[in-house]
């Protein structure tokens, strides 16, 4: 087809120059993973537990669909007779089901799995393990939606001929008939089965695993799981033209076709390089995988006399000339105007026929004679059609060819993300043979994805912890405060603060390691073979209880009572720690605790110097200039201001880095020492299933000042860390950084 730069005197190439399009490629690879039994592809394992509901929900759905629910009950002779028909009569029982709500325990189990994988994923550093695990659920899915249709079909026929000779003749005529319905329309049944199970894969997905993903990987690899979410998952699907009518367009899928697909495509690749917006066809396919493109370029059909509207007007005039000059742009609106008709029509005539009989007058009285003659169906419908297609005007048809042009963009991208999803499922061996399964796990070579109940027991031992301390400060004065009006400071204390603490441990699965008047110190162990968020979670802890003790001084100030103080520090320890026995009290030995002690303080020097700045921050590290420190332990020369605020060492906030994806961004903020640029990270915290709490960290720089008076000398190269609990400061971040709260 000759180049078309300009269209009458208008210069497309041009009017297209100021649109600027996307390309994408789909990509999804599994490399690097050991080969399986077979020597050729990856041994994937799934969890039992998530097979056996799956097989169960989508034969129910097969069924319910199918309309033959009736069908899967197995007859059951009666002892006692029935002389009307001179044999016994049969019963029907129904086979003994669970007490199974399969629909939720489905999504519940896909979710499960789903979200062990990326936790194992992440532990391994590795998202190749979770995109695997992706993998095997669709050719699982895929696979077992056709498998349980034949074993519906197969137990529907077998109980029908325990039905045979009953006398129950009525209702064998009944039953048989809904069996031939039940196999004619295996492709609508399936259809409807695959759509189900899309809209829970859609739901899970958006509830709980993308958040998950993000909280663990960030934006890594978002372009492989972009290839996995795709309406044409199940097989089938491309070819169904119902699903295209209904979700694209309807091509022809015969190479003789005029709109064969792969025809339009080209078409669409030499419209795009003869305006000039792709140099060759491999750079035209890319811009073809992005429908956004499509609406771009074509025109809307609203009234439009902006230069944009005009140039959308005269390339959609293009697009459709080049449609009819290969024969095809009666197709495009035949297209459109056969799908609402294809339910009436498709059992007894084939779609591309059903277009051609909307084009050709011939073809209509041929398709209408075939209608009559074999099912004696009214063609009113179709006729109508016809006619609406033959009045179409230049509007009407520069219509069908923008709309034909947008669902072309959908469709091809689509079909190419299921092609190359198609590699990666050919790649894939799914065990379910025992023998086999031993084999590949005692070869090291098998990749098992359970549920966590399913998941071997790990053992017992702990391999690191994190500690949090609260120094809680002013607590004597306030006890004295209550005692002179004659309150109980016992109760308020375990009422307000304590009480709520203690029911915030299950949730993050802390444990308590020392609680007084003063001081709350609490530990999270992490153990062998266990995907832990250790000092993540703490850090969402911290907050609850920052929130806690600010509630708590509310109620104390409307009270005339002194408000409390609160300082709190995180610590890791990459390794167990020791207990010695006070009689029966364990009694916890940690570096870790009294690291977590020096970083919940607040040391009066610092607390004195910056009294009535207001920071937004809470936590800062002063460091003596004298001489002295050059030659001590600097830590024995830092001042660390800490009020209401959440102190994480460098060793506690690389281990955060670890548990979660962290987007480091910078901002400028007012300090106590004026505006500067602040460090700020990030991420989001899994706290149980589906819930998510943001976390804000600061990083700081110890600055060096003279003690005397705190006059500034220099940065010093100590980093410090804070959470920050500033809520005017995270809204803002949350609202115009990362959207609304997760949590």
């Amino acid at each position: 087809m000759s180049p078309l730069p300009f269209f009458g005197r208008v210069n497309l190439a041009e009017l297209a120059s100021q649109f600027t399009l996307t390309s994408y490629v789909p990509v999804l690879t599994l490399q690097g993973l050991m080969p399986g039994v077979d020597n050729l592809r990856t041994d994937v394992f799934l969890s039992p537990r998530f097979t056996e509901i799956a097989r169960a929900h989508l034969s129910r759905l097969i069924e319910q669909h199918g309309g033959v629910k009736q069908l899967k009950e197995a007859p059951k002779s009666n002892p006692y007779g029935d002389s009307r028909y001179g044999r016994a009569h049969i019963k029907y029982d129904a086979l003994p089901e669970q007490d199974i709500d399969y629909p939720a325990e489905f999504k519940r189990c896909l979710a499960g799995l789903q979200i062990a994988s990326l936790r194992r994923a992440r532990e391994a550093d590795d998202m190749q393990l979770d995109l695997l695990c992706r993998v095997g659920l669709v050719k699982f899915l895929r696979a077992e939606l056709l498998s349980q249709f034949t074993q519906v079909q197969d137990r529907c026929q077998k109980n029908l001929r325990l039905r045979e000779g009953t006398g129950l003749r009525d209702q064998q005529i009944l039953l048989q008939d809904r069996f031939a319905r039940f196999k004619a329309n295996k492709r609508q049944i399936l259809r409807g089965v695959a759509a189900d199970v899309l809209s829970t894969l859609k739901q899970v997905e958006r509830e709980t695993v993308e958040s998950t993903r993000h909280s663990l990987f960030g934006d890594r690899n978002q372009a492989a799981y972009e290839v996995i979410a795709n309406r044409l998952l199940f097989q089938d699907s491309a070819q169904d033209p119902v699903f295209r009518a209904e979700h694209y367009a309807l091509f022809g899928t015969s190479e003789r076709d005029p709109d064969y697909f792969e025809r339009v495509v080209g078409l669409a690749q030499s419209f795009l390089r003869n305006i000039g917006l792709a140099a060759d066809e491999a750079e035209a396919e890319a811009l073809l995988n992005v429908p956004e493109n499509a609406k771009l370029l074509m025109f809307s059909g609203l009234s439009d006399e902006s230069p944009r509207g005009k140039a959308q007007r005269a390339l959609t005039t293009a697009w459709m000339s080049m449609l009819e000059e290969a024969g095809t742009m009666d197709y495009a609106g035949a297209a459109y105007e056969a799908a609402p008709i294809l339910g009436d029509y498709g059992a007894v005539v084939a779609s591309q026929q059903l277009k051609t009989a909307l084009i050709s007058k011939s073809e209509l009285l041929r398709v209408a004679e075939v209608l009559e003659t074999h099912n004696h169906l009214p063609s009113a419908r179709l006729n109508t059609a016809a006619q609406r297609l033959r009045a179409a005007g230049a509007s009407e048809r520069l219509r069908y060819a923008a709309r034909y042009f947008i669902d072309l963009l959908r469709f091809h991208r689509d079909v190419r993300k299921m092609d190359v999803l198609e590699r990666a499922l050919e790649s894939v061996n799914l065990l379910s043979n025992a023998r086999l399964r031993e084999l590949s796990e005692i070869n090291g070579t098998l990749y098992e994805y359970l549920l966590p109940e399913e998941e071997r027991p790990a053992e017992e031992r702990v391999k690191d912890h994190v500690v949090l301390k609260a120094d809680i400060r002013g607590s004597t004065f306030l006890t004295r405060s209550m005692l002179e009006r004659g309150l109980n400071p016992a109760s308020f204390f375990s009422l307000n603060f304590f009480e709520p603490v203690n029911k915030l441990l299950p949730r993050y699965g802390a444990e308590k390691v020392f609680i007084e008047g003063d001081a709350v110190i609490l530990t999270l162990l992490e153990k062998e073979g266990e995907h832990g968020f250790g000092v993540a979670r703490t850090c969402a802890l911290a907050r609850e209880m920052l929130n806690i003790v600010q509630a708590y001084n509310v109620a104390s100030t409307e009270n005339g009572l002194p408000p409390l103080e609160i300082g709190t520090g995180i610590s890791y320890q990459n390794s167990a720690p020791l207990y010695l026995m006070d009689g029966s009290h364990r009694v916890m030995i940690s570096d870790a605790l009294n690291l977590s002690d020096r970083l919940s303080a607040c040391h009066k020097r610092a607390r004195a110097h910056l009294k009535g700045t207001n920071p937004i921050f809470n936590v800062f590290i002063f460091q003596t200039a004298d001489e002295e420190a050059v030659a001590g332990a600097l830590e024995d020369f830092m001042l660390t201001y800490n009020v209401g605020g959440i102190h994480l060492p460098r060793a506690a906030f690389d281990k955060l880095r670890d548990e979660i994806s962290l987007a480091e961004f910078e901002m400028d903020l007012p300090m106590p020492w004026g505006n500067d640029t602040v460090r700020l990270f990030r991420g989001l915290v899994p706290v149980s299933p589906g819930v998510f709490h943001p976390v804000l960290v600061r990083e700081g720089r110890a600055a060096q000042v003279q003690l005397r008076d705190f006059q500034f000398v220099r940065w010093a190269d100590h980093l410090y860390y804070e959470v920050c609990t500033n809520a005017e400061l995270i809204e803002t971040v949350e609202s115009q950084r990362f959207g609304p709260s997760t949590s």
